[in-house]
């Protein structure tokens, strides 16, 4: 059999990558459209410089359009998966358009009328219409996971001409901001990705920028997930969105699809976030229009219908499957802003990846809240959280009681995290989180008060005697209010020297423990999952008057000591407290 036909054979052969890898993390089948026809494949053994072709993107709205290619040498090893393909483009679209662009990521290239690969790294700074792209034979394999050899970083090139300059190397790079080398050098990226934002404001968008723009990514503000039709063929060259949160947040990307073969699809051409296993939401996707710049250029749009799964993000590209749908973690936020009388409701999805999903609904918590507030500053908040997971024994609650001077939004939502890593990263068991629900009730109002008087028993105590302590605590700018305090010694406390303390809830930290973590604001060892919902929702809350009697040998290492050594009860307030008295006492041996 010629050559020729064992590379295209053995190209295709890659591309029936296992179904099973594909859909990791898939549920909820959708309609499928029609099945889509895979391309011959023109192996990467046979481009040489001088060969033209086509590529395919969309420019405006959904309409696949073409562009002139011609190769201008291979680049052996660079790639992640193996080689890459310099080339030039050229043609009236795409001189109109400006040149290559953020977003174009994935087109596919053919040459000879067989498909080569896909666009996917350019050159800052420098010439938008000379780019790099990715033979579609490393796609396949790189995507299916069984080809991920790192490469050289520099690269040796037949001398090519670039922004004015001659080129004889080649850097590959991984941020897109960087720069060019020096006279003889150039740097390739790969194409910036731009994360479009909706829904939130200015401060939460750039706050996901620093989480993200590590990752390649461009975070911007963009329009709103478009409500386009999913019978719109998805094809390769067509413009699609990669999303991460979906509904009244949407954080997406804009590329493009490379390959189809029936519901099975590639795209990018490098890496996404770099997930490996994924859990995306494939959409189709519009484009406004193609902004031009300095350091690259931009495609605009917007992400349209869900119509299937990224299930691997890799560095050749990512790929997925189309009529399937990712499960989402949900998220419902109501905001009350009780100076205005006003209630607002948000309701999103995001990845329910535990790499993501914490940051993300974090960030989009916040976000949503400012806006419905429409204002930052001093305000007092309760907060009512109710976790959901498929194998939880029930729905987890708890409300606390916040208060800041100049952040309310974020003091407010201090907790999400927490109740976010219960979910995702508790050390105990894989709780199949599917959501969260998050009612805050604001005001501008200061509910805060300190504890200015703590008149505390001398001792020395036995066990099972009642220690009473008399607390005094003046709300703001209110009369003082005093109460009697009760705690009983316990009758297996440690004898010998112990503090007295009585300090507001909340605020102490928590510290190590065995088997799990012991707080000194939680009621003692966490052992296991039931344990640690029961901490989660019964632990001490920021209006707690809190009276504790803690051992001098509370150090001890097992947990049973551990817990002997403390004991506490709480006087519950209508305020945010603050303050702190203790004094040492001595427990005697044996009761009265």
């Amino acid at each position: 059999m010629p050559t020729t036909g064992i590379a295209i054979r053995q190209a295709n052969r890659a591309g029936r990558w296992c179904a099973a890898a594909l859909a990791t993390a898939l549920a909820l089948p959708l309609l499928a459209p029609p099945l889509g026809a895979a391309p011959e494949f023109l192996p990467v053994a046979q481009i040489v410089p001088g060969m033209t072709g086509i590529g395919k993107t969309v420019f405006l709205g959904t309409t696949v359009s073409e562009f002139r290619v011609t190769t201008l040498g291979v680049l052996r090893d660079a790639g992640p998966a193996g080689d890459l393909v310099l080339f030039r483009a050229s043609g009236p679209a795409i001189e109109a358009a400006g040149g290559l662009a953020a977003g174009m990521s994935g087109s596919p290239i053919y040459l000879g009328g067989r498909l080569a690969g896909a666009f996917s790294y350019s050159f800052p700074f420098a010439d938008p219409m000379i780019g790099l792209f990715t033979p579609i034979e490393d796609m396949l394999k790189g995507v299916s996971g069984r080809s991920r050899r790192p490469g050289p970083r520099v690269v040796a090139v037949a001398p090519f001409s670039l922004g004015g300059r001659t080129i004889g190397r080649v850097v590959l790079g991984r941020s897109p901001d960087a720069r060019p080398g020096d006279d003889g050098t150039a740097v390739a990226v790969p194409a910036a990705t731009p994360l479009f934002v909706a829904g939130l404001g200015p401060a939460a968008t750039e706050a996901m920028g620093e989480t993200f723009r590590p990752m390649g990514l461009i975070p911007m503000v963009g329009a709103a997930m478009a409500d386009l039709p999913d019978t719109i063929p998805l094809e390769p060259g067509s413009a699609i969105g990669v999303a991460l949160v979906q509904g009244d947040v949407a954080a997406y990307a804009i590329g493009t699809l490379s390959y189809r073969d029936g519901d099975r699809v590639l795209a990018f051409g490098h890496p996404f976030i770099g997930l490996g296993h994924a859990g995306f939401v494939l959409t189709n996707a519009t484009i406004f229009q193609v902004v031009r710049a300095q350091q690259h250029n931009l495609k605009v749009g917007a992400a349209g219908s869900p119509v299937g799964t990224i299930s691997q993000d890799r560095p050749a590209g990512v790929g997925g499957v189309v009529g399937v749908l990712p499960r989402m973690f949900g998220v419902q936020v109501v905001v009350h802003d009780v100076d205005a009388g006003a209630t607002r409701q948000f309701r999103f999805q995001a990845v329910a990846s535990k790499d993501l999903a914490p940051v993300l609904v974090a960030l989009a918590t916040r976000g949503v809240v400012e806006r419905a507030l429409n204002r930052s500053g001093e305000g007092t908040a309760e907060v009512r959280m109710i976790l959901h997971g498929r194998m939880l024994p029930r729905a987890v609650e708890r409300t606390n009681i916040f208060y800041s001077g100049s952040d309310i939004a974020g003091q407010a939502l201090s907790e999400v995290p927490e109740a976010l890593d219960l979910l995702f990263e508790n050390d105990f068991a894989d709780v199949a989180p599917t959501g969260i629900e998050i009612d805050v009730r604001i005001s501008s109002a200061r509910e805060t008060a300190t504890i200015t008087e703590a008149d505390l028993p001398p001792g020395p105590a036995a066990p099972g005697e009642t220690l009473r302590t008399r607390v005094t605590v003046r709300p703001f700018r209110e009369a003082a209010i005093s109460r009697d305090i009760e705690l009983v010694v316990p009758e297996n406390f440690p004898a010998g020297g112990a503090m007295l303390v009585v300090r507001g809830g909340g605020a102490a930290l928590a510290e190590p423990g065995s088997g799990g973590a012991v707080g000194s604001n939680g009621p003692g060892v966490i052992r296991n999952l039931t344990d640690a919902l029961s901490q989660f929702e019964s632990r001490e809350k920021n209006t707690d008057v809190v009276v504790e009697l803690v051992s001098s040998a509370r150090g001890a290492a097992s947990p049973a000591a551990v817990d002997r050594s403390r004991a506490s009860t709480r006087w519950t307030t209508r305020w945010i407290l603050s303050g702190r008295f203790q004094a040492p006492i001595m427990i005697r041996r044996g009761s009265r």
